[in-house]
C-alpha cells in the first residue's frame, strides 16, 4: 500500500500521504458504513456520482491475504471531500456519523510532524493563490457553454441549480449542504470569509439605522451580490458541481 501515516483511527481510520494530504481506505470506509453490497459493485456505484480517478481516489493492488494466495484485490484511496460526500450519500446513522467525524478532521492538524503542519500550510496558501476566477473560467472551457445563467436573474438562476443538484443527491434536504459546500468553495477561491463580510454588513446597516429585522434576512447570498468578482466566482462553482453529480443541464436555465 502507498506509504500513508495514521492519523486517526476515530470512527473511520484516516491517514495522511506524503503530500500532507488526509485520505481513507474505500474497503474501511465501505466496512464502516455497514454497506452489505459487494465492495467493488458499491464502488463502481459511487465513482458514477461524478468522482474521477487520479483526482478524488487512486487505485492500487492489495496482495490476497488468503492461505492459497489469489489474484490481488484492487483497494482505494479517496480524498476527504469524497468520502463526506459517499458518507452523505446513504442517509444512514453510520454515514452521517462518519461524514461529520470528517468535518471536524478536515482542518484538524494537531499531532502532525512540524514539517507536514507547514506543508499543509504552504499549500492552503498557494492554493488560495493560485485558484483565481480566469483560472475557473478555463477549466470550463473545453465543457463549453452548457450552461448559461443571466446576469440579472443569477440568483434565481443558481437556485435552481441547486436544487437539481439536491435531488441528485438524495432530496431537498440536501439543499442547505449543497449550498454550504459552494459557500465553502467561494470562500476558498476567493480568499475571502463570507460569513465575516456578512456579519460586517450588518454591522454597516446598524449604524445607518437599518430595522433588526431587515439585517437578519439578509445572507450569503447578499454578500456575493455585492461584489462581482463573488458573483462571477459563485456562478463557475455551481457550473461545476453541477457537471460533477450530473444534472441534467438544459440549453437554458429558466428565468432568463
Amino acid at each position: 500500500m502507498n506509504n500513508l501515516q495514521v492519523f486517526n483511527r476515530d470512527i473511520i481510520p484516516v491517514y495522511i500521504t506524503d503530500e500532507g494530504k488526509k485520505v481513507v481506505i474505500g474497503r474501511e470506509l465501505h466496512e464502516r458504513l455497514k454497506i452489505s453490497e459487494k465492495y467493488a459493485d458499491w464502488f463502481s456505484r459511487m465513482v458514477g456520482y461524478g468522482f474521477s480517478e487520479n483526482e478524488d481516489y487512486s487505485s492500487f493492488s492489495e496482495k490476497s491475504e488468503k492461505p492459497s494466495g489469489g489474484r490481488p484485490t484492487t483497494e482505494h484511496i479517496m480524498s476527504l471531500d469524497m468520502a463526506k460526500h459517499i458518507s452523505m450519500i446513504q442517509r444512514t446513522p453510520e454515514g452521517h456519523a462518519i461524514r461529520q467525524k470528517l468535518i471536524d478532521l478536515d482542518d484538524d492538524i494537531s499531532g502532525l510532524s512540524p514539517e507536514l503542519r507547514e506543508l499543509i500550510h504552504i499549500e492552503t496558501e498557494q492554493k488560495r493563490q493560485a485558484i483565481a476566477i480566469d483560472a475557473t473560467n478555463a477549466r470550463l472551457d473545453n465543457i463549453g457553454e452548457v450552461i448559461s445563467l443571466s446576469s440579472t436573474s443569477w440568483r434565481k438562476d443558481a437556485q435552481h441549480l441547486v436544487s437539481k443538484i439536491a435531488q441528485k443527491m438524495g432530496g431537498n434536504e440536501f439543499i442547505r449542504d449543497t449550498q454550504a459546500e459552494i459557500f465553502r468553495l467561494v470562500d476558498e477561491r476567493a480568499g475571502v470569509s463570507l460569513a465575516t463580510r456578512l456579519t460586517n454588513k450588518r454591522r454597516r446597516m446598524a449604524d445607518e439605522g437599518v430595522c433588526k429585522s431587515r439585517r437578519d434576512r439578509l445572507n450569503k447570498m447578499d454578500v456575493i451580490a455585492d461584489d462581482k468578482k463573488l458573483i462571477e466566482i459563485y456562478v463557475a462553482v455551481v457550473k461545476e458541481m453541477c457537471i460533477k453529480y450530473g444534472v441534467d443541464l438544459p440549453e437554458e436555465v429558466p428565468g432568463k
